[in-house]
């Protein structure tokens, strides 16, 4: 808690915090961010009201900055500003696009003039009397040659945007400036040999940063300091053979950021569902979080990263004596971690982290990592091995977590790495070297040498530049994750901070649920039903407990506490049920998903008719 709200004694209830704000001008910011999304408030979550107007599905919200206006984007190419406290239409604006509008942002210091781009590939940027008056829009650029996915906008500058489009691009837009689509636009990024653009964004304390997400594992934050942005080049397409190769880039100017398991070998067999639909900022900008789409939800530290190599040997660690162990874990250990079903696997992990988001401990971390290893989820493996390592490191004696690390390895196919810790243990402990459940190890790493000689060249032969190989091995791994959610069926579903401290973290998921997480312990604290089939959309109030929310469905829905002791219908009883079947649903092909998409939709007893917009 930060020490001015500390020294006042405003922490206790909603009577000190008034108080503390009249004794001290600058407790009022603090009594916003530490009471806009509490833990009492989060769990009363419940729907106050559906704003009806759009004629399609409704594929992006945006709160004004003041937050007194909420703008939604459809498929019927209408943006509707609403005056969501009064719950009342207040402008229907008609747009020139003639595809699904994707994105949709307020510019201008006073918000007065509305972007958008959408599924016809063009961005275009219109005041509302302009709309309303059917009149010639301000900016109207036809430059992607690919649907734009989304927009992106700088605190700082008001009158400064940029477009993410599926051909690879993005572009910049100074609204101080003239514009002429194939003649003055700016390219300030260009991916088209590589990847499809998905979503973009900007810090919000360090706009010079600027984080891509594209159709594979990896999100780029470029530096655009030292991008230089180009002219655009009218022979752009989707064909590789007539396209210009980009103007090359000084590589420092990006940092790749993936999930380690998923950067080791670009994605692996996962590669070709994976995609970043959402990348957004906390209020501070320290920490970036994304909905990867095939997997689960990541949050990354920008200012103090991991390394996705981190569970290599190190040289320095190899080349010193073995650590003696100056750390010890004091409890008895809690759990085997044997358990006999997954909703019970589910349950235990929740108090794993509880416990070691409150006080780390060695016991805590090993029954953790034996409960994911058994699960084996999406990234459980990797998350497992992870954890092993920190044990390692805090508590080097521990030889169970050696063991730990070097069966996850071997089970995620890194046969160097579990060669070298298994080396570096015996090493450390050769009175454990003839231990049978070593020489059990030792043994599956011979056969896993020898299962993996014809695809050691898999990687290299990826039509990649040595650069682009350099980039993604050298990614920043994730600091914590986020499970329950599934993102299969659009390309367009969001991940959001709730609150200006991003105490949780919202996201909604293919089965029409809203999740909602503690972001310390990254455990599920509430579920809420938010359609009857997806969620794409999650947008927080900039300063209020209020969200609005999006999907397959026309409506924009708002969620705000209800009353103690009212009956909230929207509420998930079993939570754990919608987790296990949303992991399934992830670990399906893209044909089973279709089928199951098919088959929840169709079930009986949903009283609605079946979706005809595009879901993304």
């Amino acid at each position: 808690m930060d020490t001015s709200l500390r020294k006042t004694d405003v922490s206790q209830n909603i009577v000190k915090l008034l108080h503390g704000r009249e004794k001290k001008a600058n407790v009022g910011r603090l009594v916003q961010r530490h009471s806009q999304f509490t833990d009492s408030l989060v769990k009363r979550l419940g729907l106050e009201y559906e704003l009806e107007g759009h004629q399609g599905c409704v594929n992006c919200i945006e709160w004004s900055a003041d937050g007194r206006r909420l703008a939604s984007g459809s498929d019927d190419t209408r943006v509707i500003i609403w005056d969501p406290f009064s719950h009342r239409l207040l402008k229907t604006l008609p747009t020139p696009h003639i595809g699904n509008i994707f994105s949709v942002k307020f510019l201008g210091n006073d918000g007065s003039l509305v972007a958008t781009g959408a599924g016809d590939c063009r961005v275009i940027v219109q005041s509302v009397e302009q709309a309303i008056l059917r009149q010639a829009p301000h900016l109207d650029c036809g430059c992607h040659v690919g649907r734009v996915k989304r927009l992106a906008t700088a605190p700082d500058q008001p009158l400064l945007f940029w477009s993410a489009g599926e051909d690879g691009l993005v572009i910049q837009y100074d609204m101080r400036e003239p514009h002429e689509c194939l003649v003055k636009s700016k390219l300030l990024i260009d991916l088209s040999y590589t990847s499809e653009l998905k979503c973009i964004a900007v810090n919000p304390v360090r706009p010079h940063l600027i984080a891509i997400g594209a159709n594979d594992c990896f999100v780029r934050l470029y530096d655009r300091r030292m991008v230089k942005t180009s002219d655009y080049r009218p022979n752009h397409t989707f064909d590789p053979r007539k396209r210009t190769p980009p103007e090359p880039q000084d590589p420092r100017c990006v940092q790749y950021y993936a999930p380690g398991h998923l950067a080791k070998d670009f994605g692996g067999d996962m590669s070709y569902k994976l995609a970043a639909t959402y990348v957004t900022f906390n209020s501070s900008g320290s920490d970036m979080l994304v909905n990867m789409g095939g997997e689960q939800i990541y949050l990354f530290d920008v200012n103090n990263p991991r390394y996705v190599n981190e569970l290599q040997v190190p040289d320095s660690l190899s080349r010193k004596k073995c650590p003696v162990n100056n750390k010890i874990c004091s409890c008895s250990m809690r759990d085997n971690g044997m358990t006999a079903t997954i909703s019970s696997s589910c349950r235990k992990l929740v108090n794993y982290n509880r416990r070691i988001s409150a006080q780390p401990c060695a016991c805590d971390y090993i029954g953790r990592a034996r409960t994911l290893f058994q699960r084996k989820w999406t990234g459980d493996i990797y998350s497992a091995a992870r954890d092993y390592l920190y044990v390692i490191q805090q508590w080097p004696d521990n030889k169970e977590a050696y063991i730990g690390l070097v069966q996850c390895l071997i089970a995620l196919n890194w046969t160097e790495e579990a060669y070298q810790w298994l080396e570096y243990f015996r090493k450390c402990h050769p009175d454990f070297a003839e231990n049978i459940q070593v020489k059990g190890l030792h043994s599956d790493l011979i056969a896993l040498k020898d299962r993996k000689e014809d695809n050691d060249e898999r990687i290299n032969e990826k039509a990649f530049s040595d650069e682009e190989k350099q980039l993604r091995l050298e990614s920043r791994d994730y600091e914590m994750r986020f499970l329950g959610h599934c993102n299969t069926t659009t390309d367009i579903k969001e991940a959001n901070f709730l609150g200006e401290d991003g105490k949780f973290i919202c996201a909604g998921s293919d089965d029409g649920v809203i999740f909602i997480w503690d972001r310390k312990s990254t455990n599920v604290v509430n579920a809420l039903w938010g359609d009857v089939s997806i969620v794409n959309c999650v947008q927080p109030h900039p300063s209020a407990c209020f969200i609005a929310t999006s999907g397959i469905d026309s409506v924009v829905k708002l969620w705000s506490p209800v009353g103690e002791g009212v009956e909230n219908k929207r509420i998930v009883v079993d939570p754990w049920t919608a987790v296990e079947a949303n992991q399934h649903r992830m670990a399906m092909d893209p044909f089973e998903t279709m089928l199951a998409n098919m088959g929840y939709r169709l079930s009986p007893g949903e009283g609605q008719d079946i979706p005809t917009c595009r879901t993304s």
